[in-house]
């Protein structure tokens, strides 16, 4: 899977809340956010058919609708194992450590985590 940039990801999350949206669509919850022109969010939308994250359906001569092609599940566990692998060397033990030392853990955050772990040990 190709990386994308942050305001790819823009367009993608219009997706990915959305599953299917035409041109105006995208551009109309787009610039919901933030202040693009039409023609840049629909650049945004052409690199993302190359990198084969959108599919285009056409549903008549003039009417396209995009999807996403790679879920939102897919992608984030793509960036996280990246993000793991390039700042931790690949060791969740090592990230953990780091956000628990650094108080970006509460305490109940802890605990679930603690329940999570003891939950997969039981399957």
């Amino acid at each position: 899977m190709k990386n994308i940039s942050e305001a790819e990801l823009e367009v993608m999350q219009v997706l990915w809340k959305n599953g299917e949206c035409t041109s105006l669509q995208i551009i109309s919850e787009v610039t919901k956010k933030k202040e693009w022109k039409n023609n840049t969010i629909m650049t945004l939308v052409s690199r993302l058919v190359n990198k084969e994250f959108i599919d285009v359906i056409r549903e008549d001569k003039s009417l396209l609708v995009y999807k996403p092609k790679v879920s939102e599940y897919d992608y984030k566990s793509k960036e996280t194992n990246n993000f793991i692998e390039k700042l931790y060397s690949g060791s969740i033990n090592n990230m953990l450590v780091a956000f628990a030392k650094s108080k970006k853990l509460s305490k109940k955050d802890l605990e679930d985590l603690i329940k999570l772990v003891g939950d997969e040990e039981d399957k």
